[in-house]
């Protein structure tokens, strides 16, 4: 029986995108610097390496087996699982790794210096990622604007009678299929990497509160506003207002647990900004003055990390209280929500654990943890740009779409006010003398045919075409919620942040424009 597939956490299931399992690999990678310069032998460090939560966790994990648990070399064991790797970079390094120990060289060196050319490689392929991400940001929003002036044009087009209903339905279909295309691009482009740390054990305080709330009110919230806007519907025969009504309700039942999510989102971005500071002074201090890390604490000022200071200050408690070190900085972990603290602190804890000295982890910790905050502000300035602009373009084109609509709904009433106008004038006004007959072959002209004469006769089916305007509003409020999501990255409970925007400023829109432009064309008057 082959070992490999037979697994109970099978390598066929790690993503073959080395962009992927890119920030899993540089984390492994610099995890495993820090255990070579502890001086441990080759297999513990695959099990340190294989118990993380890391994708390229498994590799190791399926290695240390194949050598200690099969009698396989070590050599032989790294090729093997590299045939089954499928990402490009994963596979690339078990195969270095394999002739370093071949070859009889320092493991300790060939790791550092792989860590070395893994931050290299990570960082480049990061800053291309954001170079593409901000081409297709670019390119969405330009595709977008154009798919909606050409739904424009085909309302207009309609008014005269140049295309039909199901031209504008397909039109309608060719916005879906942009937008899909259009978001489906930037999530892949888009870096990948983990932002917020979730475990059993508990999350954030504000996390916790988004996830309640999206359930107790975001949830029924949708409901409600479905079946009230059919009812208003059914009451008024106003579509516009019902599609208002709706959007309206479905924005602010979404609003709460999106406001903690966006919350939880902050606070994540300042913890992380701090981690650096953090881990560099807990390194320094420990080194210098030996001594361990509650004592380190006791010592380490803390003026500097105004968002850290009450979580370092909770660990402080925990420890002196006599808790288990390791339990103590999980809920430190836990209390941040931040998965780059997370690791760096696994990072630290190990590596001393291990006999590494305590200013070299606080330094290799620290600069892990700088490279990535790096990396996320170049990013943070192209997905910052571009959450503004795709609100702005939302509430734009979902404006002139409902003020084109609601021109053509108008400027049909005002038809058939005309319309019935010269039909009972010509009923009233024209009769023809008595004993005024036609000459042969020529009919005398009805009211109707004088309507017809004038173009005034065809009607607009202008309560499909609301309708369809109220299901693109539908797709863009979805499809502008999810793109400024995937560019910026964290958790997916930000998605209702930027959905309950968009919902609340197109049911604002839907109510007040039909409005403003009856009283800009006098309508009723």
């Amino acid at each position: 029986m082959n070992f490999i597939t037979s697994s109970q956490k099978p390598i066929e299931k790690v993503s073959s995108d080395d962009q992927v399992v890119g920030y899993d690999l540089f984390s492994s990678v610099t995890y495993m610097s820090i255990l070579a310069k502890g001086g441990i032998n080759r297999d513990r460090m695959l099990e340190y390496c294989s118990r993380q939560r890391y994708k390229t966790a498994v590799f190791f994990e399926h290695i240390r087996t194949m050598a200690r648990g099969m009698g396989v070399e070590y050599t032989i064991a790294f090729q093997e699982v590299a045939k089954k790797a499928k990402a490009g970079s994963i596979k690339s390094l078990l195969l270095r790794f394999s002739s370093s120990i071949s070859s009889g060289g320092s493991e300790a060196e060939f790791i550092v210096e792989e860590a070395r050319n893994q931050k290299l490689e990570y960082s480049n392929n990061y800053e291309r990622s954001v170079d593409n991400l901000q081409k297709w940001t670019d390119a969405y929003s330009a595709v977008l604007v154009a798919v909606t002036l050409i739904m424009v044009v085909s309302q207009i087009s309609s008014l005269l009678g140049a295309t039909s209903e199901s031209f504008i339905f397909l039109m309608t279909m060719t916005l879906f299929g942009v937008t899909t295309i259009g978001v489906f691009l930037i999530y892949k482009v888009a870096p990948f990497e983990e932002f917020s740390y979730d475990t059993n054990e508990g999350i954030t305080k504000n996390r916790k509160m988004s996830r309640f709330l999206a359930f107790v009110i975001g949830i029924p919230g949708f409901a409600i506003a479905l079946l009230t806007g059919m009812l208003i519907y059914g009451a008024t025969n106003d579509i516009m207002r019902s599609g208002s009504i709706f959007y309206l309700l479905l924005g602010f039942s979404l609003l709460p647990a999106g406001f903690f999510a966006w919350r939880d989102a902050q606070a994540i971005d300042k913890n992380d900004s701090e981690l650096t500071i953090f881990f560099r002074g807990v390194g320094n201090i420990a080194g210098a003055a030996g001594v361990t890390l509650t004592e380190t604490l006791k010592r380490l000022d803390t003026k500097s990390l105004p968002n850290l200071k009450i979580h370092i200050d909770r660990l402080k408690t925990r420890l002196i209280s006599g808790l288990p070190s390791a339990e103590s900085w999980e809920i430190f972990s836990t209390e941040t929500g931040s998965d780059l603290s997370s690791r760096t602190t696994t990072m630290m804890l190990d590596g001393i654990e291990t006999g590494c000295p305590a200013d070299e982890v606080g330094t290799i910790s620290a600069d892990f943890a700088q490279n990535v905050t790096e990396l996320r502000a170049r990013r943070k300035l192209c997905s910052s740009s571009f959450g503004f602009l795709s609100l702005a373009m939302h509430i734009t084109m979902s404006l002139i779409l409902v003020f084109v609509v609601e021109i053509i709904n108008n400027f049909n009433k005002k038809l058939e006010e005309v319309s019935e106008g010269l039909k009972g004038g010509v009923t009233e006004s024209m009769t023809t003398p008595s004993g005024l007959q036609a000459p042969p072959g020529i009919a005398l002209p009805s009211s109707s045919d004088l309507s017809v004469g004038l173009g005034l006769g065809e009607n607009v089916q202008v309560g499909m075409m609301q309708l369809t305007i109220i299901i693109v509003i539908g797709i863009l409020v979805v499809a502008n919620a999810l793109a400024p999501k995937f560019t910026e990255g964290g958790h997916n409970l930000k998605i209702l942040w930027f959905m309950s925007l968009t919902a609340i400023t197109s049911g604002i829109i839907l109510m007040i424009v039909p409005t403003v432009t009856a009283g800009l064309l006098n309508v009723g008057m």
